[in-house]
């Protein structure tokens, strides 16, 4: 039986959940049914690339030279070509596009190249807190013209869906919902992690730890974190905030905290690989952004039995029962944080069923094996209706 040929296309495999879904979907789909091919551009300045995480599933992707997130018109139809080509030689089934920008040159050039079924996933969205009103308005209509070239489009939440619906991106019928799904032991530690990452940052066993995980981007919001931050600091001691992860903004971010007094307890990690130490040693995880899809961190800080509070963004309130197994605010200020972290601080002993209920659900929900069957029956589902 002839294997079906799949072309997976992503923007760049830069540290993320894309990246995560993209090579976990190439390297587990069962290889007796589909082949597939794994199309990636170019990672930015300050990002870093998760090219080890795809070798690590001995998944060998094509680099487009050219590829890139930001528009550029040269660069751009120099994509559509070039993926273009590589769809008449390759012949794939199946083209299926990941993030923005691969996207739109991935669909453009699947349809030029006659590709009969053309999926695309959002992974978030441009359509908030990315650009002015003009230029995601033009992102709005240009999304509209893409979906008519689209066999199916992916949301990852119902909260996603509804927004596309809304945007009138794409018709009911042609959004299908299937959440991310991961390999939690990629992330959930041991006993012996305990205890590294606070002996590395040479920070007091005994304290407590309250971090924010992700690239240090506009779009995550880390200001507000440094407000909740110092807020707390005013009231107690004893409690440090690490900054995990790495971006455009650690320099911006960093003379903040020290212009505030605050480098003692909130300081920049920078990326790490190796999240086990972290999740070893970390007692809440916040997330403070202005947009999101579905945010891997929480997800994985769920799955490790971390108290979660974030803000109410993309799909959130599809997965998290408020008060239950995790808690989000309405507000993009900080007074809702520091008041449940100071009853939390005050009071842990009434929280401290909920991580363990976190944890039961994200592992049951976003578990890789319940993403590859759902996409595999997608495929074979547009196969038979082509």
């Amino acid at each position: 039986m002839k294997r079906v040929r799949v072309l997976r296309i992503i923007t760049r495999l830069n540290i993320g959940g894309p990246a995560i879904h993209t090579v976990l979907l190439t390297a587990q789909i069962d290889q007796s049914i589909f082949q597939t091919k794994l199309v990636a551009g170019e990672i930015q300045k300050h990002e870093y690339d998760m090219g080890y995480f795809a070798k690590k599933y001995n998944v060998d992707p094509f680099y487009i030279t050219g590829l890139k997130r930001d528009i550029s018109f040269s660069r751009d139809i120099f994509s559509i070509f070039k993926l273009y080509r590589i769809m008449r030689t390759y012949k794939p089934d199946i083209i299926h596009t990941h993030t923005a920008k691969a996207g739109f040159v991935g669909r453009i050039a699947g349809f030029l190249a006659g590709i009969k079924i053309i999926i695309h996933t959002f992974h978030g969205n441009i359509f908030s807190g990315y650009f002015n009103k003009l230029k995601s308005s033009f992102f709005i209509k240009l999304e509209k013209v893409l979906s008519l070239i689209s066999t199916k489009i992916i949301a990852l939440s119902k909260q996603q869906k509804r927004e596309l619906i809304d945007l009138k991106i794409a018709k009911c019928n042609k959004i299908s919902i299937i959440q991310l799904g991961f390999d939690f032991n990629n992330i959930l530690p041991s006993s012996s992690d305990k205890n590294k990452f606070k002996s590395r940052y040479n920070i007091p066993e005994n304290s407590k730890l309250i971090g924010i995980i992700g690239r240090l981007t506009h779009i995550k919001n880390h200001d507000l974190f440094i407000q909740i931050a110092e807020r707390l600091l005013d009231k107690y001691d004893n409690i440090y905030f690490p900054i995990i992860g790495d971006g455009e903004l650690k320099d911006e971010l960093q003379e903040s905290i020290n212009n505030r007094g605050l480098h003692k307890y909130v300081f920049i990690t920078g990326f790490i690989k190796d999240l086990k130490p972290v999740y070893a040693d970390l007692d809440a995880v916040v997330l403070t952004s202005l947009n999101e899809g579905t945010p891997v961190a929480i997800i994985e800080s769920m799955a490790a039995l971390k108290l979660v509070c974030c803000t109410d963004v993309g799909g959130i309130s599809d997965f998290i029962e408020n008060g239950v197994d995790g808690f989000y605010f309405d507000k993009y200020i900080p007074d809702p944080f520091v008041d449940f972290l100071s009853n939390w601080i005050e009071n842990p002993s009434s929280y401290k069923d909920i991580p363990t209920k976190a944890s039961k659900k994200a592992i049951e929900t976003f578990n890789e094996s319940r993403l590859i069957k759902d996409i595999e029956n997608l495929y074979l589902e547009c196969l038979k209706h082509q």
